[in-house]
């Protein structure tokens, strides 16, 4: 699918977005001071002391109405970037699949809204340059298998049918960052795919595309949010709890305006973002892929980082301090968290040996609420 175009010399235009929040919107404090802190290592102290705090608050708000995941692409990714150098595999390229949650979450006001984050348009996202580039280096056949999964997967669009919801449904689109995002057609034009849903963005990562940095280029499609008009983008300035049981969480470092969603479900809390791509990322001591416990080791590193940037490389291990200290263990396999790779390391034919010691594969919790549920405030005796 060919992307939406701005004529060529024409002036970038980036949303400046809405400045107000919602009412049922709730600013979270409890971070604040913990991020201020000047030395990065009394920084990650205090981090780790605040998300307990966060935490808690998390627990006490309730849970989410609703949680599904679904995979949007599978994909090829360089085994240096996802692994952080600490595989022993001679592999170039493991495999990775992208997921969409769907978070459905009450207010205070009764009133349920749907919230899509991480809803990739596979398509669009292949032409980031960072894509372009790998498949122009690779033979046609190579890139063939490589990428065969990309494109051969179900669309948003079709995931919202299978639970009975329409692209109408959506309250809110987020992602936990704008890597190889295009939001043209989801939020732009006049026939956007989600007619009523506003952006949340944190603001460092909504003012990257203000002037890509060099080190920016291959990961950002320039013009992903060209065009796309202020009302339809909430741009935020720190942590928000959107409801009962859902956060939107700064965990900055993999890029400057890196935030994670942090939900209480049925089987616990979770966070959801890319800063580690595997729950061997969490705790790689206990990592069956080759090498990884042996670095954990030597290194004494608590975390393997997503390394594709490295903005802020000590920012992003004390962000994923955060999230460990924020979710539950991994009821089946206690040595993991419940970490959820937005895009998770996948086992695949085409990487042997770089499979995931263990897979979380989706959340589910809770019941959907279909359309006409979303329009009325939940009964009394059935809210969270």
């Amino acid at each position: 699918m060919p992307l939406m175009g701005r004529p060529k010399g024409a002036p970038m235009s980036v949303p400046t977005g809405i400045a107000t929040l919602p009412s049922h919107v709730v600013p979270l404090s409890e971070m604040d001071a913990a991020w201020r802190e000047r030395s990065a290592g009394e920084r990650l102290a205090a981090v780790r002391g605040a998300g307990a705090r966060l935490r808690e608050r998390v627990l006490e708000s309730g849970r989410a109405v609703c949680v599904r995941t679904f995979d949007l692409a599978v994909l090829p990714y360089p085994t240096r970037f996802g692994l952080g150098g600490a595989a022993s595999s001679p592999l170039g390229f493991l495999m990775m699949t992208n997921r969409m949650n769907v978070v459905q979450i009450a207010g205070e006001d009764g009133q349920v809204r749907t919230l899509l984050f991480n809803p990739t348009d596979a398509e669009r996202s292949a032409e980031a340059p960072y894509f372009r580039a790998l498949r122009r280096g690779l033979s046609g056949r190579i890139a063939e298998k490589l990428f065969r999964g990309v494109l051969r997967r179900p669309k948003v669009g079709e995931h919202l049918a299978a639970i009975g919801l329409s692209p109408v449904d959506v309250d809110y689109v987020a992602f936990d960052h704008l890597h190889v995002q295009d939001l043209r057609a989801m939020l732009g034009g006049e026939q956007p795919l989600f007619p009523r849903a506003k952006l949340l963005v944190w603001r460092p990562e909504l003012d990257i595309f203000r002037g890509l940095h060099p080190l920016q280029r291959p990961w950002y499609i320039p013009e992903g949010v060209d065009g796309i008009p202020d009302e339809r983008v909430i741009v935020c300035e720190g942590d928000l709890l959107l409801g009962r049981g859902v956060a939107l969480v700064r965990t900055p470092g993999h890029t400057v305006g890196n935030w994670s969603l942090v939900v209480n479900t049925d089987s616990g809390i979770w966070a959801v973002s890319e800063n580690g791509i595997a729950c061997d990322a969490y705790a790689p001591a206990a990592s069956a892929i080759g090498g990884v416990a042996r670095w954990a080791r030597k290194s004494d590193l608590e975390f393997v980082l997503n390394s594709n940037t490295l903005e802020l490389r000590h920012e992003q291990y004390t962000s994923m301090a955060l999230e460990k200290t924020l979710v539950d263990r991994c009821a089946k396999n206690p040595d993991f968290f419940q970490h959820f790779a937005s895009s998770e390391l996948t086992p695949s034919a085409l990487a042997p040996g770089l499979a995931p010691t263990y897979r979380h594969g989706g959340i589910a919790s809770g019941q959907v609420r279909v359309p006409r549920a979303l329009r009325e405030p939940l009964p009394l005796h059935e809210r969270p």
